[in-house]
């Protein structure tokens, strides 16, 4: 069997974690691209600043050798101007010697010296190093904003390269010395470029942008263990809930199955039971069967014999039928296959019973309806054959009868022909009652008058028995065809007459008494009387057809009464008892409350 109790809502809640864990990655991501890039324009900011510092130190110590070189060289005007040059100016080898100085012991890779148009006019570089030059978008910023910087690397160096546009004062460096290589006109202002070794700073980065990218992986790392975590949380929820719903679906599965369901463990011992099983195998005397043993329950099998324990629950996969309290049960045993995941222990059955006292019953009506119906046809066919020839043979020991009265023997010998034949006449005529039953006529019923004519009818037969005919009737009303009822009634007191007969002993005398009551929503018309009783054999079988315990009976009474009580939707019930001072009989008629409608003459109310 197959479980679908899953529902599509319980995926939104996976669903949304793996969202959250798409979203919180990339917002991790890009945090921390963001700070790398941050970093790296603080870096690039750090190795500009520092380079303009340089830059403004060479340009400011050009400037004062420069003023220098011009107190020493030059007079002054009577305004404080500038006089006519009186010395040499600033040398190209003392500004190389400068700037190499600032080289060899800084992180100056080199130091350049360009003319406003873009000519070199010197440069000091380490041994060895190669330059980069000032690209043309360099150009277009430093003659748009005064400065400019980039990033040059290579598999063996890294160099930041800075530019700034000079005071216009060093634009006279060219005027003081001829070995500065300047164009034709000058070199206007000009233009320091410097180059650091930007390698620690990289590597700085670097460390940092490996220090980010660790804690970024760890922070994803940490996420998607406690995504993983939250994932088999929710499945472990999710199954739970599972679990439940499945559970409370067995629960109610057992609970409201029609069947009883009872497991046993190895040695017979009853473990667990649904409501069903409680209901089906209750036992006054144990309201609870859980904890009994199997084998300590009466059942019996349906001939009536008792089973040994061991055989109550083979291993043969059959229904077996048995009798329990007045039930007919159908149980089926079945062993539950163990396993190492399986908390049961080897050996644990599971016993299913189900309750075919119903359906035995209706088993029951089919075939006593099967064997009416064998009969009718069989009394339909003879009747003809039978009541023509019986009516000649009565007419003629009639006619004997009358002739030979007053001769003795052979006056009763003529009797004794006449009663038979009208026996055998009536054993016809209640075989066509049996196969040709009709339809009740229900009215209400005058049980007073009812009973006095049946004790009028029988008075006589009463007198020379010596016994008692009586009655108790209560207030109740009894809807039934009058005709039928007075019929069923009379077969009844009959039979109470013949067992009185049969079993009088002096002590008390026969009696045999109709009463009405009310009983579990049911009207009851009853005989009792205090003969000999009957056996349970008896009992079992006395509604059948033809089966009577007297000698001249004919075993077709009782199965007119209750033909009579199916015809009216009744039963019939027998209590008796053969041994104690409360010893006879009571025959039970039921009949269903009658309910009158506007629209019928009336329905049953269990109907």
């Amino acid at each position: 069997m197959e479980f679908g109790l899953r529902s599509s809502k319980d995926s939104n809640p996976l669903l949304i974690a793996a969202l959250a864990l798409v979203v919180l990655g990339l917002g991790i991501s890009y945090v921390t691209w963001h700070n790398l890039r941050q970093q790296r324009e603080t870096i690039n900011e750090h190795m500009f600043l520092s380079s303009r510092v340089i830059l403004r130190g060479i340009e400011t110590s050009l400037m004062r050798e420069m003023r220098g070189m011009g107190r020493r060289g030059r007079p002054m005007g009577p305004m404080g101007g500038p006089g006519h040059p009186i010395g040499p100016g600033t040398s190209r080898q003392q500004v190389v010697e400068m700037l190499s100085d600032l080289v060899e012991q800084s992180e100056v890779e080199f130091l350049s010296l360009y003319a406003q148009n873009g000519t070199l006019i010197l440069t000091v570089s380490e041994q060895g190093l190669v330059y980069p030059e000032i690209p043309e978008q360099g150009w277009d910023a430093l003659h748009a904003t005064g400065e400019w910087q980039a990033l040059y690397s290579s598999n063996r160096s890294n160099i930041f390269v800075a530019a700034l546009q000079s005071r216009r004062t060093l634009g006279m460096l060219c005027e003081q010395d001829s070995g500065f290589e300047c164009a034709p006109g000058g070199a206007g202002i000009p233009y320091l470029v410097v180059g650091l070794d930007a390698t620690r700073h990289l590597k700085q980065f670097a460390k940092f942008r490996s220090t980010a990218m660790y804690q970024t992986l760890y922070v994803l790392l940490v996420a998607l263990f406690l995504w993983g975590l939250a994932l088999a949380y929710m499945r472990r929820r999710d199954q739970g809930r599972r679990l439940h719903r499945l559970e409370r679906f067995h629960s109610r599965l057992l609970d409201t199955m029609p069947e009883g369901l009872v497991t046993l463990d190895a040695d017979g011992m009853i473990l667990s039971t649904n409501p069903a099983a409680e209901i089906i195998l209750q036992d006054e005397g144990h309201p609870r069967i859980v904890g009994r043993h199997w084998a300590d329950l009466p059942l019996r099998s349906a001939t009536g014999s008792d089973i040994p324990a061991r055989d109550r629950c083979g291993s043969a996969r059959t229904w077996i039928q048995y009798d329990y309290a007045g039930r007919s049960l159908e149980v089926l045993c079945l062993p539950i296959p163990a396993s190492e995941k399986d908390e049961g222990e080897p050996g644990d059955r599971l016993v299913l019973v189900r309750d075919r006292t119903e359906i035995k019953a209706l088993e029951d009506d089919l075939a006593e309806v099967r064997q009416l119906a064998a009969i009718g046809r069989l009394a339909a066919g003879l009747a003809h054959e039978i009541r023509n020839p019986l009516s000649a043979l009565r007419g003629f020991a009639q006619f004997f009868a009358d002739k030979l009265k007053g001769k003795s023997p052979e006056e009763q010998y003529a009797e004794t022909m006449v009663r038979e034949a009208d026996r055998l006449n009536k054993v016809v005529s209640d075989l066509l009652f049996l196969s040709r039953p009709r339809i009740p006529e229900r009215r209400e019923v005058d049980m007073p008058i009812l009973t006095a004519d049946i004790g009028n009818l029988l008075a006589r037969d009463f007198e020379l028995k010596g016994a008692v005919f009586g009655s108790d009737l209560s207030d109740v009303v009894v809807h039934a065809d009058p005709d039928m009822l007075k019929q069923a009634l009379l077969n009844l007191v009959i039979n109470s007459l013949n067992a009185i007969d049969r079993s009088a002993d002096g002590e008390e005398p026969g009696r045999v008494e109709v009463a009405t009551f009310e009983e579990q929503g049911a009207v009851c018309v009853a005989v009792r009387d205090n003969g000999h009783g009957m056996g349970e054999e008896e009992r079992r079988h006395a509604l059948e057809p033809f089966f009577t315990s007297r000698r001249e009976g004919t075993g077709l009474g009782l199965a007119i009464v209750h033909g009579i009580m199916r015809a009216h939707g009744g039963q019939v019930s027998i209590v008796s008892s053969t041994e104690g001072p409360g010893h006879g009989t009571e025959v039970r008629l039921s009949f269903p409350v009658w309910v009158q409608d506007d629209s019928t003459d009336g329905v049953d109310s269990d109907a």
